[in-house]
């Protein structure tokens, strides 16, 4: 065997005496590393399986939550409000077929979604209200409030004024300071400095003039005579201050043009308008 041949063996010894000894050193069966395999990838995707279907959990709570968070503040928030324009009247349904007969620039809001437990109003203007009965019944106004539980009523919530006719049923009105009268019909009250006067025995057609379209102004003062009849025609009226707390008492129909009224009014009072342009007009003294 020549010198080449003696190497190679020696080489091919050393390998297999090499190999012999890692294997020695590192040995493991296959059936043992299957196993072992087997069960890493087993084990891995099981921990992210249950750590998705944990966090698709709270998500979906917490989705739940929050439409259910979103759906009660919009039943709780959510309101309806009917306006009147200028020279506007209307009849406004509510949820239970209670009516309001709503008067030129008059305001009524209330919350369509709460009324079966919660059969409120707020209301600004006048309005002649049909009550259906059932649970209280609760208007809210600036200056009072009016409590029934199926009745008829003509309320005028207007600036200071706050006044309340009873026609059928019975009304219980309380002002801020929580003073309360209690209506029956043909009963009438009004704020007068801050306390509630009522007076029985009331003409009750007279606070529903309106509807009829006449003007009832007994005993009322210039500001609120011009005040009505700028909201009846859409017009405004300017005039001195010294002239808001006279009082005009008449009633009459409504005409049929600004003119004709104002010329109605202020020649009892000796006054004159000036036309200062479509829709303004100046009242002054009739000198």
């Amino acid at each position: 065997m020549n010198d080449k041949n003696l190497h190679i063996t020696s080489l091919e010894e050393n390998s297999n005496d090499f190999f012999s000894k890692g294997k020695i050193a590192w040995e493991k069966t296959e059936t043992e590393v299957w196993t072992e395999l087997e069960r890493k990838i087993r084990e891995k995707p099981a921990g992210k399986s249950v750590s998705i279907y944990s966090n698709i959990l709270k998500l979906s709570v917490a989705a739940v939550f929050a439409i259910l968070v979103g759906l009660s503040g919009f039943t709780f928030f959510y309101t309806k409000t009917i306006k009147t324009l200028p020279g506007e009247k209307i009849i406004a349904e509510l949820p239970d077929g209670s009516t309001v007969e709503l008067n030129s620039v008059s305001t009524i809001k209330y919350y369509p979604l709460k009324w079966k437990f919660q059969r409120k109003v707020q209301f600004e203007g006048e309005g002649y209200f049909k009550v259906a009965k059932g649970k209280k019944f609760e208007v809210v106004s600036e200056n009072g409030k009016t409590q029934v539980l199926g009745t008829s009523f003509n309320i005028y919530a207007r600036e200071s004024n706050y006044r309340v006719t009873c026609f059928t049923g019975k009304v219980k009105v309380l002002s801020n300071s929580d003073e309360s009268v209690l209506l029956e019909p043909n009963n009438h009250v009004e704020l007068e400095n801050g306390r509630l006067v009522m007076k029985t025995n009331y003409k009750t057609e007279k606070a529903v003039d309106w509807k009829m379209d006449r003007f009832d102004f007994a005993g009322r003062s210039l500001n609120e005579v011009f005040s009505e009849i700028e909201r009846q025609f859409a017009v405004k009226i300017q005039f001195q201050n010294e002239l808001k707390n006279r009082s005009f008492s008449s009633n009459f129909a409504k005409p049929g043009n600004v003119e004709e009224v104002l010329d109605y009014v202020c020649k009892s009072m000796q006054l004159k308008y000036i036309k200062q342009s479509d829709n303004s007009y100046l009242i002054v003294k009739n000198n």
